[in-house]
């Protein structure tokens, strides 16, 4: 009777511990996680930083610092470079708290996250395009912020990467000796792009074209317009050497064919 009495005192001293082993940890305060995911940020702890961040915005809804740690997170996640879920929580912020200080850090900050995805230039260039766009939005609605300066440059970098993209094209047509085609990605380079990098260069090789087919004058006249405009040495040098050369003297028929598959002419945003 004694050993019973003993057991049911022990099953019942289990029974309240085990009861206090499956109590759910009570929550901290909201500035305790949002402290210690500023401090994780700080040292480059991303993915700590982002679950504490998460913390503050999934379960206090109602605190001061919900807007200030929607923003952190979105940061944390471009720390950690998950570019696609900071872009989202970006949006988010933007959406849901269009009073925040930091609206136009986020702003700036979705073309930078597409920015950070861009691909080599012969590739699709989708997230070129929406970085664009989005530095564009950017600066019209920002167009004095301490950051208008980098989302220009970011304009003009995303413009002569999708140039340049457009430039490749046309290369490869001509090299492949589908001189129409190429004529064409070039002109569309020169039409859309002038303010990149890659004019002078497309006029040099347009050049090579009209040489090709036998007209002279108007491979010289490109030529000249790179020599006394360009800054880049070496196009100016392409140019200089072209122009030092005897024009051809059976000019190359023109290949009557459509473009190659798989290099659709690019539209210029």
């Amino acid at each position: 009777m004694r050993n019973l009495s003993v057991g049911l005192v022990l099953c019942g001293v289990l029974g309240v511990l085990g009861c206090a082993g499956s109590r759910p940890v009570p929550l901290a305060e909201a500035d305790v996680y949002y402290q210690k995911g500023l401090k994780d940020l700080k040292r480059e702890r991303c993915l700590d930083a982002v679950a504490n961040f998460q913390k503050v915005v999934s379960n206090y809804p109602g605190s001061p610092l919900v807007a200030d740690a929607q923003y952190y997170l979105a940061e944390s996640q471009f720390c950690a470079k998950d570019y696609v879920n900071a872009i989202f929580e970006y949006q988010r912020l933007i959406d849901t708290y269009p009073t925040s200080e930091w609206l136009d850090e986020a702003q700036y900050q979705l073309g930078e996250s597409y920015f950070k995805q861009l691909r080599r230039p012969e590739l699709d260039q989708k997230e070129t395009r929406e970085a664009l766009n989005y530095y564009r939005y950017f600066l019209d609605d920002n167009p004095d912020s301490p950051l208008a300066e980098k989302a220009r440059q970011r304009v003009v970098d995303c413009r002569s990467r999708l140039a340049q993209k457009q430039y490749l094209a046309g290369d490869l047509y001509q090299r492949q000796g589908h001189l129409e085609a190429a004529t064409m990605a070039y002109q569309d380079v020169l039409s859309d792009y002038s303010d990149t990098p890659w004019y002078y260069q497309t006029l040099v090789r347009l050049g090579e074209i009209d040489r090709a087919q036998g007209d002279e004058a108007a491979a010289r006249g490109r030529w000249e317009e790179v020599i006394k405009d360009v800054t880049d040495g070496r196009v100016k040098a392409q140019a200089q050497k072209l122009l030092s050369q005897p024009p051809a003297t059976h000019p190359r028929p023109r290949k009557q064919v459509g473009q190659p598959a798989g290099n659709p002419a690019a539209t210029a945003p």
